[in-house]
């Protein structure tokens, strides 16, 4: 029985008379064919990977663009975060040494730590696993951005209780005598004398400050003309209440008065000029500090001048 196969005719141009013949069988024409697409597809799969080694390639170069870029993203933001955190703690300082000086109490460094720290989460312990400096120093400037606006919320937060405390204290202070009400010598202290003029030991409830006449009196804090004009033995005289609505100071035996019923003066404003009206012998000033109704040693509410009050 004769093979099936394939036969090839051959005719050179030069004589169509010599015809070759060649025959190759099914077997090995299919071994061919087979040979031929394997060819074929490895071609294709050479042009495939030229091009996708060439769009990585181009991949590459724009994400080294874009890691560039974030690198300097990064870098402004960890600049910007430092430069703020330093303003920040300058804040944190200002206000320790103002609470200091008001007598507060200071903001401990756990609550100013502002809740940092605890458990890492699984975020990032995955990007730590990673090792990818870029992440790294951008999850890093996270971080410390997000501190910096907690720590930012609590400043603002102390500092706003701290200003109402400091407003509050200042208040009390500006309204408490603290300052000489004029200038002189004093010539009777606070306490039991022979009075000048009736000559009997009775208790002196104030202070006499002698000097020329229409000397400068000043109030001695902020304060309300509770009465200003003649008053008994007192002479012409000015009557402030102070507004913690504790202390009241007096101002007798003056020669002018510069200030009204009802009218609100400041420490060291000029209510009066020094006099010799009423029960006097002299010109002088008597000055009287009054806390809670009972009369109390001026001497004991004049700060220093060198102490800062204002």
């Amino acid at each position: 029985m004769k093979k099936s196969g394939w036969s090839f005719l051959f005719i050179t141009a030069k004589s169509f008379s010599r015809v070759r013949q060649v025959s190759i069988s099914g077997f090995m024409m299919g071994f061919m064919m087979l040979f031929l697409l394997a060819g074929i597809f490895g071609l294709i799969r050479i042009f495939w990977f030229t091009a996708s080694f060439c769009g990585a390639k181009f991949g590459v170069y724009d994400a080294r663009k874009d890691n560039e870029a974030l690198l300097l993203k990064v870098k402004f933001l960890s600049k910007y975060s430092d430069k703020e955190t330093q303003q920040v703690n300058e804040l944190i300082s200002f206000e320790d040494k103002t609470r200091l000086q008001y007598g507060l109490s200071r903001i401990s460094k756990d609550v100013r730590m502002a809740g940092v720290g605890g458990i890492p989460t699984k975020e990032d312990l995955i990007l730590a696993s990673l090792l990818d400096p870029v992440l790294m120093n951008a999850e890093t400037v996270k971080e410390n951005i997000q501190f910096l606006i907690r720590k930012a919320e609590l400043q603002d937060s102390t500092l706003s209780r701290m200003t109402e405390q400091v407003a509050s204290i200042h208040k009390i202070w500006a309204s408490r005598p603290s300052i000489w009400p004029t200038i002189g010598r004093i010539t009777s202290g606070f306490g039991f004398r022979i009075h000048p003029v009736i000559g009997e030991n009775i208790f002196h409830e104030g202070l006499d400050i002698a000097n020329k006449p229409m000397t400068l009196v000043y109030a001695t804090a902020n304060g309300v003309v509770e009465h200003a004009g003649p008053k008994d033995y007192y002479g012409n005289a000015i009557f402030l209440k102070h507004l913690d609505n504790q202390a009241e100071t007096i101002y007798g035996h003056l020669n002018k008065i510069t200030v009204k019923n009802g009218q609100h003066v400041k420490r060291g404003e000029i209510i009066g000029y020094m006099g010799n009206t009423g029960r006097s012998t002299g010109p002088h000033l008597h000055y009287e500090v009054r806390i809670l109704g009972k009369c109390v040693n001026p001497l004991s509410y004049i700060l220093p001048s060198d102490a800062i009050i204002d």
